[in-house]
């Protein structure tokens, strides 16, 4: 008996995001009629979904609400019946499904890769336990899913099964691979999975072009709807701090937040294990920093900008605090600032959000290298997606990857004393 309640243990952070789904799902049909919703998400289903496909712009704001909560509900429905206790690496897992549901990310192209996790679970003879996060962050390469249902070349009903059973073989071979990428980088860049995705991506896109095949990245973006979606992320902000501030032990979490914020971020700086729902202060100010940051740029929040916003807040959780992703901001926005493009384009405002994903770097090092380590991030990120032609949505940190293996020597040069 008491194995069947622990079986189905709803822990605080799952009650979390079930309190945000249900605000999402209400939010979505108060907007809009259910006929428009289930019309805009059937839409979002049947797209390509590489980078960069806004499901705002595919689907419209309700339809991708439904989506990002459909999947969050899958994925923690998940963890909860394989008794997964969560962590400050489940709790950002889960923000970060949740993030790139609005651009990329479906029910239909990330289940046949979580597949593929637990049957390599199954095969090693370990608990599906161990590999929770893959099964999260995998769907990094879930667009290569929908790529393959769609590529055309045989029957529909074939060309799905094809596109399943190719899902299922990525799952399975992918925890092995992202255990060795953490090595390449020792740590200083979060987004690890990201760059795993982005060196099986590029395999299987140097395959398919080679076979004959046209790939080709998207370039679909939402824009105009900055003052709802200011309203709803605001909103979420004062929440996340909320249960910070009233969970738990309320004096103990607000003496803690101070302590977070001492931490390099590198990997693995559990802030949850360490901290409990102090975290969620971080978050809350991690989602605030971040929305005034493009608003104040000028810029759209589109569906992939609200994806690294979440990014940030799941990190903060688990690596990021207002301390170490400031000065990636600063270098990211002047990089994007003296580059060709727009400073106030979309793609320009995405790489300057996930360019905290080697927040590390700044938390390690100190304000002056996350001043480089983000104008690094912005360059490399615009121009490598061409190799894995948008099949990995967590680009940003198949860039990052670079970008520390290439500064952490240079850093070792000056900082002897400091690098481990």
């Amino acid at each position: 008996m008491d194995n069947q309640k622990a079986h189905f243990k709803v822990y605080m952070p799952y009650k979390i995001m079930m309190v945000i789904f249900t605000g999402f799902v209400i939010t979505a049909f108060a907007l809009e009629p259910w006929q428009d919703v289930l019309d805009g998400f059937i839409r979002i289903l049947s797209s390509r979904s590489v980078l960069v496909t806004d499901y705002i712009a595919v689907g419209g704001i309700s339809a991708t609400l439904i989506n990002i909560s459909l999947v969050g509900t899958v994925i923690m429905l998940m963890l909860i019946f394989s008794r997964i206790r969560p962590n400050g690496a489940i709790i950002m897992g889960l923000w970060l499904t949740v993030g790139f549901a609005f651009f990329g990310k479906n029910i239909l192209n990330m289940i046949p890769l979580i597949i593929g996790v637990r049957l390599y679970a199954w095969y090693c003879k370990e608990p599906f336990s161990n590999y929770a996060l893959s099964s999260m962050l995998i769907a990094t390469i879930s667009p290569s899913v929908s790529e393959i249902r769609l590529l055309g070349t045989f029957p529909t009903p074939i060309q799905n099964c094809i596109g399943i059973l190719f899902g299922i073989c990525i799952g399975f071979i992918f925890p092995s691979i992202s255990a060795a990428t953490v090595r390449v980088h020792n740590g200083y860049n979060l987004y690890n999975i990201g760059f795993a995705g982005g060196l099986v991506a590029t395999i299987l896109v140097s395959i398919l072009r080679s076979m004959g095949a046209e790939l080709t990245t998207a370039d679909i973006w939402s824009s105009g709807n900055n003052t709802i979606l200011a309203v709803i992320l605001y909103v979420l902000s004062l929440f996340l701090f909320c249960c910070g501030c009233f969970l738990g032990d309320k004096k103990k979490n607000l003496i803690n937040y101070p302590k977070i914020l001492k931490h390099s971020g590198r990997l693995v700086d559990d802030f949850y294990y360490l901290y409990g729902d102090s975290v969620y202060i971080n978050m809350g100010i991690l989602c605030a920093l971040s929305t005034t940051l493009v608003l104040l740029l000028g810029a759209d929040l589109t569906g992939p900008a609200i994806g690294g916003i979440f990014t940030i807040i799941g990190f903060g959780s688990f690596g990021k605090h207002i301390k170490n992703v400031v000065p990636l901001f600063i270098g990211a926005m002047i990089s994007a600032y003296i580059n060709n493009l727009d400073m106030y384009s979309p793609r320009n405002i995405i790489t300057i959000l996930f360019a905290t994903g080697i927040a590390p770097i700044a938390g390690q090092f100190g304000f002056k290298w996350g001043i480089v380590a983000g104008f690094l991030h912005v360059n490399v990120a615009l121009h490598i997606s061409y190799l894995n032609s948008g099949m990995n949505l967590y680009n940003n940190g198949f860039a990052a990857g670079f970008v520390a293996l290439f500064l952490l020597p240079i850093i070792t040069i000056f900082r002897k004393d400091k690098l481990e």
